[in-house]
């Protein structure tokens, strides 16, 4: 009789544990199936909104919502300026809850206002009043400015109020002021003098940052990446290159002081040599004293450019954003060689020649026409390249494929190669 009762216990307890495991997977699997499906749905609810929403849920990106205090199940937050939203709620934030404003103008005295976010504050926060923890509490508490990154306690947030006044935090160098687009849309002449008096306001040492992202690039980090650029800077300065062109995103430089902005590329060697190539287009326009200073964060996938220029040969998000930020504000400033290469046809003279540029290499034959694939593949399927193994094997595959085939042989026999110093 013992044995019968302790039989039914194990199989009571086994029942139990199966049923807590398997739950908890079951409903991941769930809304794993129904994410897609759900980003689609709201689609059209986050294009007509001022936020930056992306969409998230309980196991995505757990949060609290803004509205109205209770866990996110499914809904979206805001990466310009970090306001989460219940599915339901999402319209009400768009009207109560402000997002970052890009331009805005300065108090009667000169100062700038805090632009503070309730709840989901980032972890290992400390609180500028009184030095503790925040956002340890399991609800919607504390509060974060969007701006300056103080976080400080409810409790807290009234004795920080009187001074009432955002210094932009610790990447205040390299952040664009609302209030000085505010200023520069409204002089009645647009000149660097008039931009260079404007900056005086910013700091001796404000050298503003543009963040050129390529969502493309290797192991697709990208989009992760400019959320987190959006969230520190001024959201107008972090720009996707699968929305908009390099040269189009660098006349941004054109209303800053001259030769005072840093452009920061995140994607591979074909991303930096895209926007050296706009760079190269603003000097035949006469925008040479705007050419901005670059650097590259390697997302690609051989990222040998980078590497040369120690910025190292890939990253996995192994770095915080922040010490990327400082990395770039204490490097060091380097000149770089670029090169023109022209082509002409044999035999054609009507032809007008094709004039390319070069950074740190330029290859005729089996390597390029394996690049060039790859190129022409990753542009017809690009949810198929997700990382940079995947991209790799890509690589090794049309590389195979070229040593059997031999689609190179001879080359240098049909070409013919000038090389001209000066």
């Amino acid at each position: 009789m013992d044995g019968a009762v302790e039989s039914r216990e194990e199989w009571t307890l086994l029942l139990w544990t199966g049923f807590a495991v398997l739950v908890p997977v079951l409903i991941t699997l769930w809304c794993s199936f129904q994410r897609p499906k759900r980003k689609v749905q709201l689609k059209d609810l986050f294009r007509k909104s001022k936020h930056g929403w992306h969409y998230t849920d309980l196991f995505n990106k757990p949060t609290y919502c803004c509205v109205c205090a209770q866990p996110i199940l499914q809904g979206a937050f805001c990466d310009c300026c970090g306001v989460c939203a219940d599915e339901q709620c999402i319209p009400r934030a768009d009207i109560t809850l402000a997002c970052k404003e890009i331009m805005a103008p300065l108090r009667a005295d000169g100062s700038f206002n805090h632009h503070w976010v309730r709840g989901n504050v980032p972890l290992a926060s400390y609180c500028s009043v009184c030095k503790q923890q925040c956002g340890t509490q399991p609800k919607l508490c504390d509060y974060r400015c969007v701006w300056c990154q103080a976080t400080v306690h409810d409790d807290c947030k009234m004795a920080l109020s009187s001074e009432g006044q955002c210094d932009m935090g610790e990447f205040h160098s390299v952040i664009i002021p609302p209030q000085y687009l505010h200023q520069v849309n409204n002089l009645r002449r647009r000149h660097p003098d008039e931009y260079c008096k404007l900056a005086v306001a910013c700091g001796s040492v404000w050298s503003p940052l543009l963040v050129l992202a390529n969502t493309r690039s290797g192991n697709n980090m990208g989009e992760v990446l400019l959320g987190e650029f959006r969230t520190r800077l001024n959201p107008v300065q972090v720009f996707d290159l699968s929305d908009i062109t390099p040269a189009k995103a660098l006349q941004l430089c054109t209303l800053l002081p001259p030769g005072g902005a840093c452009v920061l590329v995140c994607g591979g060697d074909g991303t930096v040599g895209w926007v050296l190539d706009a760079i190269d287009a603003m000097k035949l326009k006469g925008q040479d004293q705007f050419i901005p200073r670059v650097t590259i964060l390697p997302l690609g996938t051989g990222n040998d450019l980078s590497n040369s220029l120690g910025w190292g040969s890939g990253y996995a998000g192994e770095i915080p954003v922040e010490q990327l930020i400082r990395n770039i504000m204490e490097a060091e400033l380097v000149k770089m060689d670029r090169w023109k290469v022209q082509v002409v046809s044999k035999g054609n003279y009507f032809r007008k020649p094709k004039v390319l540029s070069m950074n740190n290499y330029f290859s005729v034959g089996p390597d390029a026409l394996m690049a060039l694939n790859f190129h022409a593949h990753r542009e017809k399927t690009p949810s198929f390249f997700s990382s940079r193994i995947i991209n790799k094997a890509v690589y090794f595959l049309y590389g195979t494929k070229d040593c059997l085939v031999q689609e190179c042989k001879d080359l240098d026999k049909r070409c013919l190669f000038v090389f001209i110093s000066f």
